[in-house]
């Protein structure tokens, strides 16, 4: 009886989940966005719709199982398992009942659920997830209300997916997620060598190191989705084994890193991190950015303090900027700087196109300027 019961199951979930096509939505940093949405075209989802600190795609599950392993840009993803317009609780609860989660939910994942109301009658949050307690035993669940209509959504990941593993961090880190974007937005890939010159922890580095990797892809975390019903283990590692990151290098494709910093303690941060997420070849050594010998053709990438550590260390953007015009001027330059700001850098190449994109780090509202 137990063996029917679970072979129905399994019917079901390949009906109902696995073979159709779904909606899920995607974190990126904002500001992003379109730099996200064309990550996830390499990784073979196209049908996609920016927004806000979002993109929306739609793609069969085992897709955006995939793309989720691959993925370097996205910070969550979230599958739409209901959308209803709703008025009152007897409804919601009505609702709520009639979703077979037994198809979707991760087993043995703590369950959480986030409640957000906007224009709505059903607007107290806590008696939205008291209702939703009732009927739900597992996973992280996000509730969405606005003008009246209810969306259900299943977190993917679990953890922040710019969690890679462990790695160890100096003074105001930046999200690895962020790295890898502001590294995509620069093209840095068509370049044959990068230079990360306050390197701090060497999120850069490590970004492109791995994004440049051809061996094969490796997990350092898991993921909530290799708990639903409709996931197959072997099928995923076997998937992992052959597949290979987007810009892996070719035979005899070239591709330099120099990563340096001007402190000790971060250098030998950096070279932890390298060895401990088994990244390609960078080379590391203690600089200070302003002593080190002109480089061209390059991209040059650079995270300068700022907020209390700028206070610090006044004119440094101006001191940046002059170094720059003397020793990089035939680079590619992406600096992130505080709002504001972008302006020092535009001044120094003037005449070139800049690129400027407005975004948080660490809580900062911050400009990326980007200048081929």
């Amino acid at each position: 009886m137990q063996e029917q019961m679970k072979s129905v199951l399994e019917r079901r979930v390949k009906r109902h989940v696995k073979a159709p096509i779904h909606c899920f939505k995607a974190g990126a940093h904002v500001g992003f966005e379109k730099t996200l949405a064309k990550e996830l075209a390499m990784l073979g989802i196209e049908e996609c719709e920016t927004q806000n600190g979002m993109v929306h795609l739609k793609a069969k599950l085992e897709s955006v199982w995939q793309t989720i392993a691959l993925s370097r840009c996205a910070r969550s993803f979230e599958m739409k398992i209901a959308e209803f317009h709703c008025e009152n609780f007897r409804k919601l609860e009505h609702k709520m009942k009639s979703i077979p989660w037994e198809l979707y939910l991760p087993q043995t994942v703590e369950l959480k659920i986030d409640v957000k109301s906007e224009k709505s009658r059903l607007y107290h949050k806590k008696a939205i997830e008291e209702r939703a307690r009732a009927c739900v035993a597992n996973g992280k669940l996000c509730i969405r209300f606005k003008n009246d209509i209810c969306s259900i959504w299943l977190d993917m990941c679990g953890e922040a997916l710019h969690r890679r593993g462990a790695r160890w961090v100096e003074e105001a880190p930046m999200q690895e997620t962020l790295a890898a974007s502001i590294l995509l937005q620069a093209d840095f890939a068509k370049y044959e060598k990068l230079i990360d010159p306050m390197a701090g922890s060497g999120v850069f580095s490590l970004e492109a190191a791995k994004w440049r990797s051809n061996s094969s892809i490796a997990l350092n975390r898991t993921f909530d989705f290799t708990k639903m019903p409709a996931f197959r283990e072997a099928a995923f590692n076997n998937f992992l084994q052959k597949a290979k990151q987007p810009f892996a290098l070719k035979e005899h494709e070239k591709f330099e890193i120099l990563c340096s910093d001007k402190s000790e303690k971060a250098v030998k941060t950096i070279k932890h991190n390298i060895e401990a997420l088994q990244a390609a070849s960078v080379q590391i050594k203690q600089a200070d950015f302003f002593s080190l010998p002109p480089n061209q053709n390059a991209l040059l990438v650079l995270n300068p303090p700022y907020g209390k550590r700028l206070s610090r260390e006044k004119n440094l953007y101006r001191e940046i900027a002059k170094k720059i015009e003397k020793d990089f001027s035939g680079c590619a330059i992406a600096v992130v700087c505080l709002a504001g700001e972008a302006t020092i850098f535009e001044k120094v190449f003037e005449g070139r196109a800049a690129d400027r994109i407005c975004s948080y780090n660490g809580g900062k509202k911050v400009e990326i300027i980007k200048i081929p």
